[in-house]
């Protein structure tokens, strides 16, 4: 039996990088504006008239700079693979590296006719869009979610820890057969290997 969820990256994941890159910057800003306090008056004055606020504003603004260049910018260094998937009326295309496909549904619900292959232990980064209605690429047991939004290209980073088949549905009502979309994600050892078979 697979796991429910499966951990993306490891456990200190980028949700948890987020709390404490935020638990850093208020320590920081804290100690900054009492240091400076401090050293302008030789005791904390708690006067609203009296402090100055510009020196702490810049420092924050400095740091909420850098942090957002880290997340726009530096987060696809960390994956070894560009997957684009684009969600259509009712099916979803994939462009791997590999090459491009599309996955269809076959005679039951939750098999298709193509799935996709990832490696497991090698980060990978989705673009998430479609190419005609609004459509969610998820997969509740890889922890996977993203909405698919004509136009937009939404990003998602994931690295698959553990083998197995993981099925998933698109998640946005998206029209009449939209209870037959399904996703179904194959984790392996090594891609190459499988696709000889």
């Amino acid at each position: 039996m697979r796991a429910m969820v499966a951990p993306c990256f490891n456990s200190f994941n980028y949700g948890d990088r987020k709390w404490f890159y935020l638990s850093c910057i208020k320590v920081f800003f804290v100690i900054v504006v009492y240091t400076l306090l401090y050293v302008i008056s030789g005791r904390i004055m708690y006067d609203s008239e009296k402090q100055i606020v510009e020196i702490p504003t810049i420092v924050v603004l400095t740091l909420c700079i850098l942090k957002v260049k880290f997340i726009t910018n530096d987060l696809d260094s960390f994956s070894s693979e560009t997957i684009k998937i684009v969600g259509h009326q009712w099916y979803w295309e994939y462009d791997t590296s590999q090459g491009s496909f599309e996955s269809f549904v076959q005679c039951d619900k939750f098999i298709v006719d193509k799935p996709l292959r990832l490696i497991r232990g090698l980060p990978y980064h989705f673009i998430v869009t479609s190419a005609d209605v609004i459509h969610s690429f998820h997969i509740p047991s890889l922890n996977l979610k993203m909405d698919a939004i004509p136009g937009r290209l939404n990003n998602l980073f994931f690295c698959p820890e553990l083998y197995g088949t993981y099925i998933g549905y698109c998640a946005e009502l998206c029209g009449v057969n939209h209870g037959i979309m399904p996703i179904v994600v194959e984790v392996v050892d090594n891609y190459c290997n499988e696709h000889k078979v």
